[in-house]
């Protein structure tokens, strides 16, 4: 091997070394812990619904607000702690549509057995 291939395979290799020190795709460590304290508190709201005040004052609209906050959830946790946001647009699509036909079999199936007639 020449002495002009072997310095530009170690120039190569410097460059490549020195992209992926300086390319950071995804959250910093005091982002990470900022998004988990949210979802932290979204939890909590969920958890708060199983009681029979909140179940009472939200009527109806229980089940689409708990739905709503599964798909916040689903959504943060794919984009960030997936790292999603940071990938291809095909795999975000393919987790959307997971999601999207996993809650219609969901809803398919409560209403299969009544569960919206009360």
């Amino acid at each position: 091997m020449s002495t002009a291939t072997a310095d530009a395979m170690d120039d190569a290799v410097e460059h490549d070394a020195h992209d992926d020190h300086d390319d950071h795709h995804g959250p910093t460590d005091k982002q990470y812990i900022i998004i988990a304290v949210w979802l932290g508190v979204l939890t909590a709201l969920e958890v708060a619904t199983a009681f029979e005040q909140v179940e009472e004052w939200l009527g109806v609209t229980l089940i689409p607000v708990l739905l709503l906050m599964m798909f916040v959830k689903f959504g943060v946790v794919a984009a960030y702690f997936m790292h999603l946001k940071f990938d291809n647009k095909v795999l975000t699509q393919l987790f959307a549509f997971g999601m999207v036909l996993a809650t219609a079999v969901y809803v398919a199936a409560l209403s299969a057995f009544g569960f919206w007639g009360g």
